[in-house]
């Protein structure tokens, strides 16, 4: 019996101390090697050695082993593979709760399947011999943490059979429980039939609500209509006074006839847009998706609003970003959502400038609306979208083109985003998807 003292502290595990393992090995070279790398490595063991044609002897396990040690020499000349299986099988027999871990040359892979198989615990080849303290410990870990496993399942076993014991022993009085169950269940079924009336009845009364929706929204469409009519009849008997085709005009009543005019044609965007919402709202709203120029739609929308800005002295600039051509929209609503932005844009600037900025990423085209208007707090963010808005500095605005180009937008599967500060001016952004040709 060879003895080695020392310590070894790995991580926070505790060093290995007392460790009682069995040698088999041929060469004593070997087994110096194997004490080396151990001592090394501070561990506190003591050793049997025992060579391979001795191990009959182990007949009788009276000596409690931490760990088996299995050097083997390969002869290349007389490859005893066949004869190693069995040993290591019978060391496996005799000691079946420690690891047995091989130390060899190169054997090939197959070989070293059939070694794994035949118990092998690890299989460290020899020129890798510093590594063997960390296969031991982890090792000796690992076949802690299966006995422990293998107590626990016992335990449990004992456990559940008791359970099944009692449980046999509760049947006779489950019995009885079983008709009351039976009971409980069948007025639970009748709770549940109920529970799904009321649920129907719910439903019911929701669709009923849905068709009422439906019939709301005709309403006011037909409103709508019914509105339309006149406005456009009065702007045109007012678009004849103002070309004076019955008469010239003084001063006094042209103005009269341009204010006419004016509320005229805000009383009919009014209901436009109303009717608009109306149609969304009612998922009547489509889309006729079409391969747009976007020069040449964004040049369209800020020409309508050039003469605005001209009044106010207000500069409107275009920049398209490059490799920006073509997209795929609906003409009419992109139009009208790029002509609602620049129309507030120029409504609530007074002096500076009012840039369309086209961007794109991975996935959207970004129309920007840059002002250098008076801002929007952040008290009425949250407000803009929201038809009639009570929004301070925006007396004249009542809401509805924003909340007909969000809901444009969305209907694109975009949206409209702004950032805004009070006297530093507004962005209002249209986020489109960046569809395939149709």
């Amino acid at each position: 019996m060879l003895e080695s003292s020392g310590s070894l502290q790995l991580h926070l595990k505790p060093a290995l101390s007392n460790v009682n393992l069995l040698i088999v090995s041929n060469q004593s070279e070997n087994f110096k090697a194997i004490a080396s790398c151990l001592d090394a490595a501070n561990i506190i063991f003591c050793a049997d050695l025992i060579s391979n044609l001795d191990l009959d002897q182990l007949s009788d396990p009276a000596d409690q082993y931490s760990a088996i040690f299995y050097d083997y020499a390969v002869n290349p000349e007389n490859n005893q593979l066949e004869s190693l299986i069995d040993n290591i099988q019978w060391c496996c027999h005799l000691y079946p709760d420690i690891p047995l871990i091989l130390i060899t040359d190169v054997l090939g892979d197959e070989a070293a399947a059939r070694l794994v198989q035949s118990g092998v615990s690890c299989y460290l080849l020899r020129h890798k011999l510093a590594q063997l303290p960390n296969i031991l410990k982890k090792s000796l870990f690992d076949f802690a943490n299966k006995q422990a496993i293998v107590n626990q399942q016992q335990d449990l076993i004992k456990q559940q059979q008791f359970q099944l014991q009692q449980l046999q022993a509760e049947i006779k009085i489950n019995r009885d429980v079983e008709k009351t169950q039976a009971i409980r269940l069948a007025q639970q079924q009748k709770v549940i039939e109920q529970e799904r009336n009321k649920v129907q009845q719910l439903e019911a009364e929701i669709q009923s609500w849905l068709d009422g929706e439906e019939a709301k929204q005709e309403h006011l469409s037909h409103l709508n209509h019914e509105l339309r009519s006149p406005i456009s009849s009065m702007l045109g008997f007012a678009g004849m006074l103002k070309e004076q085709y019955y008469g010239e005009l003084n001063e006094r009543q042209m103005r009269y006839v341009n204010a006419m005019l004016s509320v005229g044609q805000y009383m009919l965007d009014l209901v436009n847009n109303y009717l608009d919402i109306a149609k969304i709202d009612a998922n009547k709203q489509t889309l006729d998706l079409e391969r747009l120029a976007v020069a040449e739609v964004c040049q369209n929308a800020l020409f309508c609003l050039e003469k605005k800005a001209e009044q106010k002295g207000l500069e409107l600039n275009f920049d398209l970003g490059d490799d920006i051509d073509f997209c795929t929209a609906d003409s009419r609503c992109l139009r009208q959502i790029l002509i609602n932005l620049l129309s507030n844009a120029v409504k609530f600037t007074q002096q500076g400038h009012i840039t369309l900025q086209v961007q794109q990423d991975a996935e959207f085209l970004n129309f920007a609306v840059i002002d250098t208007g008076t801002g929007i707090s952040a008290e009425n963010m949250t407000k803009l979208f929201k038809p009639f808005p009570q929004i301070s500095n925006h007396q004249e605005s009542t809401g509805l083109g924003l909340a007909l180009s969000r809901k444009l937008a969305r209907l694109h599967g975009g949206d409209i985003i702004v950032t805004s500060e009070l006297g530093q001016g507004s962005c209002f952004t249209l986020s489109i998807p960046r569809f395939s040709e149709q």
